[in-house]
């Protein structure tokens, strides 16, 4: 298990826990609960946010938000391209 902000792009994991009160009541105003299985859409190092899609929406938070997100990543996808 590890955070959210620690995923890589193309990565797909599970929302384990939410360890953040306000955090998670803006995750279920977006539709997204733990057992939701997520996809990082955008996680590049030098930028302070990141870009996952959970369900149909594409969501972008900062990466001090994501790491109170608990995550058990399930695969990984590598794009040579």
């Amino acid at each position: 298990m590890k955070p959210l902000s620690e995923l890589h792009t193309g990565e797909f994991a599970y929302i384990v826990d939410l360890k953040d009160k306000s955090l998670t009541v803006e995750f279920f105003e977006l539709g997204c609960f733990p057992g939701d299985l997520i996809r990082v859409v955008d996680n590049t190092p030098e930028v302070d946010f990141m870009t996952f899609r959970c369900r149909q929406s594409l969501i972008h938070l900062y990466k001090g938000k994501a790491r109170h997100v608990i995550t058990n990543a399930t695969s990984f996808h590598v794009c040579l391209n």
